[in-house]
């Protein structure tokens, strides 16, 4: 993680002059939903597997301007394992079926970086930021090797002046890796990897020293 800040502080400190700016700092917390990661075939209607909801805690790190800044984070949750779509029973074809789902499954941290834009200041002060960029999430499990997967992402933020220095946000995220957190090795027999979508909620105090 240090190496990735001071990788972050090397590119900014490259920056041309329309982005030269400022640094910012920040704690945030949140929480997240997947997608299917993995799914059993058309027989077993739409059984799938999943990673279930991690609450998140994280740094942010950021430089430029209102305008256009260069933002990163790195964030650790630990999401359950979901089986989604279970039958209550064999000949139950009805119902939509259960959700099984074991706690703390994996260990997450992932790594973002990108760049954000003012779109739109609301009266009364608070700031709309649209932002798009790349996500790297090292996945870890007892008893299976780590897996690492990238993608993009994209979101909307909105940011309130507590301060001078000091501004409250409120992010929500989409983002997608083409590849599966899980490996088809640790699979049970008829499931396959799939890409995955993620959908993440949160909130970060913002500090500019």
């Amino acid at each position: 993680m240090l190496r990735i800040l001071r990788w972050l502080g090397a590119c900014c400190l490259a920056l041309p002059g329309a982005l030269a700016g400022q640094l910012s700092l920040g704690i945030s917390v949140g929480t997240s939903s997947f997608s299917g990661a993995a799914r059993a075939g058309p027989s077993a209607g739409e059984v799938r597997f999943l990673p279930y909801r991690p609450t998140s805690v994280g740094v942010l790190v950021g430089w430029g301007r209102q305008e256009v800044r260069l933002e990163g984070s790195a964030r650790y949750g630990e999401p359950g394992l979901a089986l989604r779509g279970v039958p209550l029973a064999e000949e139950d074809t009805s119902s939509p079926g259960v959700l099984i789902v074991s706690e703390n499954a994996f260990r997450l941290v992932s790594f973002t970086g990108g760049v954000s834009l003012r779109v739109l200041r609301l009266r009364g002060g608070p700031v709309v930021r649209a932002g798009a960029g790349l996500v790297l999430e090292h996945w870890a499990s007892p008893g299976s090797a780590a897996r690492t997967v990238g993608g993009v992402q994209g979101g909307l933020a909105i940011e309130v002046a507590l301060t001078g220095a000091l501004a409250a946000r409120a992010d929500a995220e989409l983002g997608f890796t083409p590849a599966s957190p899980f490996r088809a090795s640790d699979l049970p027999e008829g499931f396959t990897p799939r890409s995955t979508w993620r959908r993440s909620l949160a909130v970060a105090a913002v500090w500019w020293p």
